[in-house]
């Protein structure tokens, strides 16, 4: 490739609106080219594929996904990438997702991102039925994150009312709808997943 030419393709996508990784990758290789007047052939490679993007073909299949996007994937793609944002996969995806209104991840990543296994059991437990309602009266289970709770809140008792459900999943595992409830005798809610809870039972009193 010579100058002119990648000065043209530069040109041509400085006319465009460039999002996420493209916009990024463009603005780093032009920076590049303006200090050394040349681009590898991997930089040149990846240029004429963001370039190919603009095609009509490409345009028009892109101008398709984006509409099946955000009518049937958008609401579900929050979620996933809420779930992912702190685990250090798909971070780079997950934040423009999250930040870039105008973004739309391609075809190719959000199969990825959203039709993994895991993605998918995050997804089946935001969309599950609460097991619990607003008011309930529930029991944590005995595990060590409780007792922890136990002891730093002076906790005499197991129970806790369901204060309310949260419209977040952090963990793909089975039980994980996670919910504000109030242990009985503390003073504010705390955050927990409906697989460390249990209905609350009176215990029958002996004759």
């Amino acid at each position: 490739m010579n100058a002119t030419k990648i000065q043209e393709t530069f040109d041509f996508l400085s006319t465009k609106k460039l999002v996420g990784w493209d916009l990024g990758f463009v603005e780093s290789v032009t920076d590049w080219f303006e200090r050394h007047n040349m681009l590898s052939e991997r930089q040149w490679g990846l240029l004429c594929k963001i370039k190919d993007k603009f095609s009509p073909e490409a345009i028009k299949q892109r101008e398709e996904w984006a509409k099946e996007y955000r009518e049937k994937h958008l609401a579900d793609a929050k979620v996933v990438a809420s779930y992912y944002l702190p685990t250090g996969y798909f971070t780079a995806l997950a934040r423009d997702i999250l930040y870039e209104a105008e973004f739309v991840p391609s075809k190719r990543q959000w199969e990825k991102m959203g039709e993994n296994k895991y993605a998918q059991k995050v997804l089946e437990n935001f969309h599950q039925e609460p097991q619990y309602e607003v008011g309930d009266l529930v029991c944590f289970r005995e595990t060590s994150d409780f007792r922890i709770l136990k002891r730093r809140q002076s906790l005499t008792s197991n129970a806790a009312v369901v204060v309310e459900y949260l419209n977040e999943i952090a963990s793909h595992a089975k039980g994980a709808k996670a919910l504000m409830v109030l242990p009985v005798g503390a003073t504010k809610p705390v955050k927990t997943e409906e697989r460390y809870l249990k209905k609350f039972r009176k215990q029958k009193k002996n004759d």
